[in-house]
């Protein structure tokens, strides 16, 4: 790791001391620091001062709410996310993808709004800068051309977030500090262009993730090159909701193959209602498949992680059809 430059940290007491510090230009939030100080150790990230979100209470929450709802806060870290009882009781496969990020040390200091917020990753600019120098500037670094996809006219880099396509199955919204507190669902949080992949104007700061009450039952599978470690190569979380001798509602996302998750629409459409048959959950996974269209910045290759979305998705599929079983429906 390159040496870090001198930075100052600020620790609001408070929300509205920490959206003054945020709106400070040059300001950014730090959470557990995971992505971001390497980040801006290798330039990739920018900013002048860390304004620390240690010291606002709300953010460190987690909250079963009256109407049934769960109430994360942003600086829960990962780990907590992991092993918490609300979680683990309501919401298995936001647990599962808490468990799947990075290796044990990154969890216990990454929290839950760092990794939705997770910088978009391409292996032509996560590279040092001496590096990055050797090529012509990208899109997200101010740039005019996409090395991983030169015909497009954006940015492509892959959003990495585990707990992103998981919380999406489960129907979560996000909870938006700023000059207007808004929420939306975490699908609409992502804008498809990976240098400005996320819906967060300048001051304005992720705060809580809300889980619904009654949630549907949801699986999660990962893909990576190391189990032990890695970013993922592909992702995928399903859902849906056992009713009247069927699982109806279902929705499908797949995550880390371009800036945004994917959501199979034509996949939610074959499975809804029907008989989930092993010839069923291939066809989805196929449908899966086709949906997606990742670009040469992973580690690994293309046709490799269409293939594996094809297999996440099914084997996810498979999973909701054994906790059916278990569960005795």
């Amino acid at each position: 790791m390159m040496p870090l430059r001198p930075l100052a940290v600020v620790t609001p007491r408070g929300e509205e001391e920490l959206l003054r510090s945020l709106a400070v230009e040059g300001a950014v939030p730090l959470g557990g620091g995971s992505d971001l100080i390497p980040g801006l150790s290798w330039e990739l990230a920018s900013g002048d001062a860390l304004v620390s979100l240690a010291g606002v209470p709300a953010l460190r929450r987690t909250d079963a709410l009256a109407d049934g709802s769960v109430c994360l806060g942003a600086a829960v870290t990962l780990a907590e996310v992991a092993r918490h009882p609300l979680i683990l009781g309501a919401y298995p496969a936001l647990a599962d993808a808490a468990r799947a990020v990075g290796s044990w040390e990154l969890r216990a200091q990454g929290t839950i709004g760092g990794n939705v917020c997770l910088a978009t990753r391409c292996r032509f600019r996560n590279q040092p800068p001496l590096w990055r120098d050797a090529l012509q500037t990208c899109y997200q670094s101010g740039g005019d051309v996409c090395h991983a996809a030169p015909a497009s006219r954006t940015c492509v880099a892959i959003l990495s977030g585990d707990t992103v396509p998981a919380l999406a199955a489960l129907g979560a919204q996000l909870e938006i500090w700023g000059h207007a507190a808004r929420r939306l669902p975490i699908e609409d949080f992502y804008s498809g262009d990976g240098a400005h992949h996320i819906s967060l104007a300048k001051g304005e700061l992720l705060a809580a993730i809300h889980l619904p009450a009654d949630p549907p039952t949801a699986a999660f599978r990962k893909w990576r090159a190391r189990e032990s470690i890695d970013f993922p190569e592909a992702n995928a979380a399903v859902s849906a909701v056992w009713r009247e001798g069927a699982w109806r509602a279902p929705r499908v996302f797949v995550s880390a193959v371009g800036p945004a998750p994917v959501r199979v629409v034509a996949a939610e459409a074959l499975l809804d209602g029907a008989d989930w048959s092993e010839d069923l959950l291939r066809a989805a996974g196929e449908l899966a498949r086709k949906a997606v269209h990742p670009y040469d910045n992973g580690q690994l290759n293309v046709a490799g992680r269409q293939i594996a979305v094809r297999g996440l998705v099914a084997r996810a599929l498979g999973d909701l059809q054994n906790a059916r079983r278990e569960r005795g429906l």
